[in-house]
């Protein structure tokens, strides 16, 4: 990294071709009225986001020298959400309603309190009713002068093509497992859990480090163990209640499930090469007998499948028993 990127993005690991376009694009003036930024939670795009902003308006800044100081009150307030020129969206349910489009347009109308640029996050885009998408299309179609958006997704096969043609788009990548290892290493994990953390984290340092809670992980492996250890159709129904809601949890649960499954193929086909979960390997050698290549494959698919399922409008409940019951046919031969 050079030092001008050093100096104004120290706090923000990785990314760095996207730091460097964007940059590029303040000194050219050419920063989009749109910027669609794509990839999997929790890898930094709306810290990045927020980055830029405070380069922007960064009291020490200038086009010729952009400056991010963090400590000025231009900064403080980017990252206290409390500048009035920066309405950022975004909701704790399954959609993204047109009210909050709405909302957003009416704001919009008025031109910024004190600034000459007003910036616009909207997080988890994907989220949008068709509705909604439709009328954000006209804002975008229209931009106004003095108004950025910064749009956040990590489903961008979910949006409408009408809106991602009206964006710049800017792909993050995951990070490399290495990468996650040193990041989780540093934060005081053993060398053995980095590596296991990380192979669940699937190149994002904000699943990494909500993986590594201690009362997180707690409550991931017991309801994991309660998986592997299903005793009837009515126990399954019961983790599957438990489930119901809870979105970062069943996105960790299934990869933990699918690196289980992928690590006993491993074990009975060839059982002299690594698996991930090492801590495991007593138990899976138990199970090993009871399973088959095909059995096991046929969980993968399952776990896929419901995986898949959670992209879109789902019924958890019912995906949940399925996925239970499921995995109880598959580790106990039924």
């Amino acid at each position: 990294m050079n030092i001008e990127m050093e100096n104004l993005f120290p706090d923000i690991l990785g990314h760095e071709s996207v730091k460097n376009g964007l940059l590029h694009a303040i000194k050219t003036g050419r920063l989009h009225h749109a910027l669609l930024l794509s990839g999997p939670s929790g890898i930094g795009k709306a810290m990045l986001a927020r980055a830029m902003i405070q380069t922007l308006w960064c009291v020490h800044s200038s086009i010729e020298t952009p400056a991010r100081c963090q400590n000025c009150p231009q900064c403080n307030r980017v990252k206290n959400n409390a500048h009035p020129d920066l309405i950022e969206i975004q909701t704790d349910t399954a959609t993204l309603k047109i009210d909050a489009i709405r909302e957003l347009q009416r704001k919009l109308a008025f031109p910024p309190y004190e600034s000459q640029r007003r910036f616009v996050i909207i997080h988890d885009i994907h989220k949008m009713q068709d509705a909604a998408a439709n009328c954000l299309l006209k804002t975008l179609e229209e931009p106004e002068p003095h108004t950025t958006f910064f749009l956040i997704t990590s489903q961008i096969q979910r949006l409408l093509p009408t809106i991602t043609s009206r964006c710049q788009l800017i792909r993050f990548a995951p990070f490399e497992h290495q990468t996650v290892v040193q990041f989780l290493r540093q934060q005081g994990q053993s060398q053995e859990m980095a590596r296991q953390i990380a192979a669940l984290a699937d190149g994002s340092l904000g699943a990494a480090l909500e993986l590594a809670n201690e009362d997180y992980q707690r409550e991931l492996l017991d309801t994991f163990e309660g998986i592997l250890n299903t005793q009837s159709t009515l126990h399954a129904f019961s983790i599957a209640a438990t489930l119901k809601g809870k979105k970062s949890l069943s996105e960790h649960l299934l990869a933990l499930l699918l690196t289980y499954i992928r690590d006993l193929i491993v074990m009975k086909t060839a059982p002299n090469e690594p698996i991930v979960l090492e801590h495991y390997r007593e138990r899976m050698t138990q199970r090993l007998p009871h399973t088959t290549c095909q059995s096991l494959q046929r969980a993968a698919t399952l776990i896929q499948d419901i995986q898949d399922a959670f992209l879109g409008n789902v019924n958890e409940l019912l995906a949940w028993e399925r996925l239970v019951i499921g995995m109880h046919g598959v580790l106990y031969n039924t």
